[in-house]
């Protein structure tokens, strides 16, 4: 489903029409106040999933996931997207996110009478078309991020790359939408 047929959810139709460019404001003023309305819902969407862990029926967030997400390849980048906004929102606050992720995961996990210890780790380097050409020759695949910083990049041409390393991917016919999900780690 496009995001022009989505039903609204934290942003209207008008908002993600904004937000990619597709919207021209008559004023600056229109413009501030249009930015200004979509960081309140976005917060306000922050305070909704508080209630949402709390008081959704654990039916219906089972129908969400299992039935809606669990065989939509463009729900499951959603659902990555989401942890990367928030990561990244969590930067911007100050906060650990780390910490916010095992405390996250220990709330789910003792609704279920279970105590979990979570390990997050992130190790950074800086993406560089030479180093993940050479990372590529060296191992044979890149995770999704890389692939696509390298689709941006002017420095090297990626249709050069996958013509010289690409191999098939051996899959069925029902598993074809998720062959981009099996080519890198979560």
């Amino acid at each position: 489903m496009s995001s022009d047929e989505r039903p609204r959810g934290v942003l209207s139709a008008a908002d993600r029409s904004y937000l990619r460019g597709e919207t021209a404001f008559e004023s600056d003023q229109s413009e501030r106040n249009a930015r200004a309305r979509i960081r309140e819902r976005v917060l306000a969407g922050l305070h909704d999933a508080d209630l949402l862990a709390d008081e959704l029926s654990e039916r219906d967030r089972e129908l969400v996931f299992g039935k809606h997400v669990d065989d939509d390849p463009e729900a499951v980048r959603a659902l990555i997207a989401a942890l990367a906004f928030l990561y990244r929102g969590a930067a911007d606050a100050g906060l650990d996110f780390g910490a916010l992720l095992e405390e996250g995961v220990s709330r789910a996990e003792a609704e279920r009478s279970v105590a979990a210890a979570v390990e997050f780790d992130v190790r950074r380097e800086p993406l560089d078309a030479d180093r993940l050409t050479r990372k590529l020759r060296r191992t044979g695949s890149l995770t999704l991020s890389e692939l696509s910083y390298l689709r941006e990049t002017d420095d090297v041409s990626l249709d050069r790359l996958l013509d010289r390393y690409a191999t098939d991917v051996e899959t069925d016919d029902a598993d074809d939408d998720w062959v981009q999900a099996k080519m890198t780690s979560f």
